[in-house]
C-alpha cells in the first residue's frame, strides 16, 4: 500500500479516499485527501490493498469513538457530581424550573452566566 500509505505533499498518514473508480486491470483508482494539508491526489491501487485501508480506517474509527463515548461518561459524571453537590447545599429549588417568558434572556440584558430578575 506504498502509494496510499501517506500523503505525497506532507507525509501523513491521515489521507481519506473519497471517490473510486475501477480499472480495466482489476484495480482500483483513488481519489485522496489529506485533512492535514488539503492535498488531493489519484493512486492506482488493488483491491486487497484499498480493503485493508478501510479495515485500517474502521479500526481508527472505532477509536475515535471510544474516546468520545469516554469523554461523555465523564463529562455526564462531572455534572452529576456538580447537580449532587448543589442539591446537598439547597441550591436548586422550584425556582430554577420555572419556565421563563421567551427572550427573557435578551430583554433582562443578561449575561449567561449572570442571573435573571425575579418573575
Amino acid at each position: 500500500m506504498a502509494a496510499m500509505s501517506a500523503c505525497p505533499a506532507c507525509g501523513s498518514d491521515l489521507i481519506q479516499p473519497l471517490r473510486t473508480q475501477a480499472q480495466p486491470d482489476g484495480g482500483m483508482l483513488v481519489e485522496l485527501r489529506c485533512p492535514a494539508c488539503f492535498a488531493w491526489s489519484q493512486a492506482p491501487c488493488p483491491r486487497p490493498e484499498l480493503a485493508e485501508l478501510d479495515r485500517q480506517q474502521a479500526a481508527a474509527r472505532q477509536l475515535l469513538l471510544d474516546a468520545y463515548d469516554r469523554c461523555v461518561a465523564e463529562s455526564m459524571e462531572a455534572l452529576g457530581e456538580c447537580l449532587g453537590a448543589a442539591l446537598a447545599l439547597d441550591l436548586i429549588d422550584a425556582d430554577d424550573f420555572a419556565r421563563r417568558p421567551a427572550g427573557a434572556w435578551a430583554a433582562s440584558g443578561a449575561e449567561a452566566d449572570e442571573e435573571l430578575p425575579a418573575a
